[in-house]
């Protein structure tokens, strides 16, 4: 399984992890990590597998930098603007637009506004100018 987008740190300990090297475990660096939760002694593999994850996914969020964070959180309002430009190419050429307005239909039910305030600024102003252009195209979302 490939999990795009984690840091370095949380590559290092899914590595370390996956391979059982408690020694490579040993060497990296000392970071804040989330305990696990203290299991029973007979305790079934897949509650063990289970909490191993939750612990992993758990690092990983604290180990989020703040740039990665910032790029995630506008990954969505990019999206739109680039289909924006989508349609305004298809416009200017001529072809049909359908697909390009029901991915920004898609879009739009699904857009949820960033946490970083400047962000939000900025994904409002894109997420006005694509319910713009489905009014225009009589869509409505």
């Amino acid at each position: 399984m490939r999990v795009e987008g984690v840091s370095l740190q949380v590559r290092m300990v899914l590595n370390a992890l996956s391979k059982a090297d408690t020694a490579a475990l040993a060497t990296l660096p000392k970071m804040a990590m989330p305990e696990a939760p203290k299991q029973a002694p007979q305790s079934s593999p897949t509650l063990q597998t289970a909490a191993n994850v939750s612990v992993l996914l758990a690092a990983g969020a604290a180990l989020e930098s703040p740039i990665d964070k910032r790029r995630r959180e506008a990954r969505p309002a990019a999206k739109g603007l680039d289909m924006l430009d989508k349609l305004h190419a298809a416009g200017v050429k001529g072809l049909p637009q359908k697909e390009v307005l029901d991915a920004l239909a898609q879009w739009a039910e699904a857009f949820e506004l960033p946490e970083d305030p400047e962000l939000a600024d900025i994904a409002r102003d894109i997420e006005l100018r694509v319910r713009v252009e489905l009014a225009k195209h009589d869509r409505v979302v």
